[in-house]
């Protein structure tokens, strides 16, 4: 559901704009002896007056910033978090690392909002330490922010839980400013959803350099903090998994670049207290940090062109839809310069060299394939390259995971999703189980053999939850079990 909003027309604008067609006519009428001026010079003194109108209402004083939201429709902005993750109940204790993949496309504009429409991905990991992600959960919402970094968010939507940070005030601030406006964190639980309202206090720093991993920039720094407050109201009924009492403190620092009217990093320290009603307490802190960055929007056609550029890196012989050669010709290779024939083409190769014909080589007899999805580029690798039962990559699937490699890593900082996947043959647990363990399997040579980097690759195990073929024969329930590896575009 996408919320309406109707345009807000500033009163104080439209004075403006009847000032500016209003002056040069009163100008003139109050010296009407400039009606016979020259018209050269007439033109000038009236471009004068236009330009002291405009100078007259120019919104941002010297040694003084102006902040809003500048984003435009159909511009894709995409928000990477990582959170380390500290919780306490009683003597227990449990560490986590989690990552957020934001993507955000403004589907509407007005002078004073855009209706958002998001996907948010969530993936975890336990431990301080390094190693694969898991895919958690996704989620999808549509909400609006309004140029001044207020939210708002329908209630059938728990993303994006922490709402309107930053929020701008409406005039010019200088370095060492500060402001307060109104904001909103959402837990939600089980079964139920609690909404906090906090007063953050704003601070303007001025211009400061930031930097994280690879990424780095130089913009105006704005830093907040506030404290945390709910409790259940009287009378309310008590759930046994919902905290009754809520408590903590936030602070936070967004380098917010003024020019262009879009974040580029943030760091926020979150600390909360929950007391539930059967007297646990549990402590949970949060470090969380973000880096902001705008996409290209990937349309259909564009993903259709980069699968073909992948399958003629990938594939010997490989010529391309119909308007490229015909199967047979001779044709180069275009990794090494090889010459193939039609009888080779689909081949995997990683040394380049023209493989003996094997009755295999139609490409959809290869044991993987690549498509296009709604998410980007799915490269699908057929189960035999396992043995029965078994994770462990057989050496041709060593083979053809080498080779993917090198094209992912043509996408340093594009997602990459490894998920496994069977027929509905068996126990699901089993099914579940198995197919975690092969994409784990997969994912580890991605990264211990080939050095992709760990932070943006992801795994899961869906057992039989999403077939690509009914599972009503055993050509079907062969193409079902399969390890997926998605290139993610959008």
């Amino acid at each position: 559901m996408v919320i309406q909003v109707k345009p807000k027309i500033n009163p104080s604008s439209i004075a403006k704009t009847a000032s500016f067609f209003h002056l040069p006519y009163q100008f003139f009428k109050k010296y009407p002896d400039l009606c016979f001026v020259k018209t050269p010079y007439r033109l000038i003194i009236l471009c004068f007056v236009i330009f002291l109108t405009f100078q007259g209402s120019t919104p941002v004083p010297a040694g003084k910033t102006s902040f809003q939201w500048k984003w435009k429709e159909n511009q894709v902005l995409e928000l990477n978090e990582y959170h380390d993750v500290f919780f306490r109940v009683g003597t227990k204790t449990v560490e986590r690392e989690d990552k957020n993949r934001v993507v955000m496309k403004p589907k509407k504009c007005s002078s004073d909002s855009c209706l958002v429409n998001s996907w948010f991905d969530t993936y975890i990991r336990y431990g301080k330490t390094s190693g694969p992600f898991w895919k958690d959960k996704e989620f999808t919402s549509d909400f609006t922010l309004f140029r001044n970094g207020r939210y708002e968010v329908p209630n059938e939507f728990t993303m994006p839980n922490l709402r309107s940070f930053p929020s701008f005030p409406e005039t010019p601030v200088s370095v060492s400013d500060v402001w307060k406006l109104p904001a909103e964190e959402s837990f939600d639980f089980s079964t139920e959803r609690i909404r906090v309202k906090v007063i953050p206090e704003y601070t303007f720093q001025g211009i400061f350099p930031w930097s994280e991993g690879n990424y780095k920039g130089n913009c105006e720094k704005i830093t907040y903090t506030y404290p945390i407050f709910y409790a259940k109201p009287e009378g309310e009924k008590m759930l046994p998994n919902v905290p009754y009492k809520i408590f903590g403190f936030a602070s936070g620092t967004v380098f917010f670049n003024a020019a262009r009217g879009v974040p580029e990093f943030k760091e926020v320290k979150l600390s909360y207290t929950f007391i539930y009603p059967n007297g646990t307490v549990q402590e949970a802190n949060f470090h969380i940090k973000g880096i902001y960055f705008f996409r290209n929007q990937v349309n259909a056609k564009d993903k259709e062109s980069i699968r073909e550029d992948i399958l003629e890196d990938l594939i010997v012989g490989y010529t391309g839809g119909p308007n490229r050669q015909k199967l047979g010709d001779a044709i180069t290779d275009p990794l090494k310069g090889k010459v193939a024939n039609g009888e080779n083409l689909g081949r995997i190769t990683d040394t380049g060299e023209i493989p003996s014909p094997e009755k295999d080589s139609n490409p959809e007899k290869l044991p993987i394939s690549v498509r296009t999805s709604e998410d980007g580029i799915v490269f699908s690798l057929d189960s035999i390259l396992f043995d029965f039962n078994n994770s462990k990559l057989k050496p041709d699937a060593e083979t053809a995971v080498a080779k993917i490699a090198e094209i992912l890593k043509k996408y340093p900082d594009r997602e990459i999703r490894v998920s496994g996947h069977t027929d509905n043959i068996g126990k699901k647990e089993y099914n579940t189980k198995l197919s975690e363990e092969r994409a784990k399997s997969v994912l580890h040579s991605l990264v211990d053999n080939h050095k992709l980097d760990e932070k943006h690759i992801s795994f899961k195990g869906y057992g039989d939850e999403l077939p690509v073929a009914p599972n009503d024969s055993e050509e079907n329930r062969h193409k079902n079990r399969r390890v997926e590896i998605t290139l993610v575009l959008d």
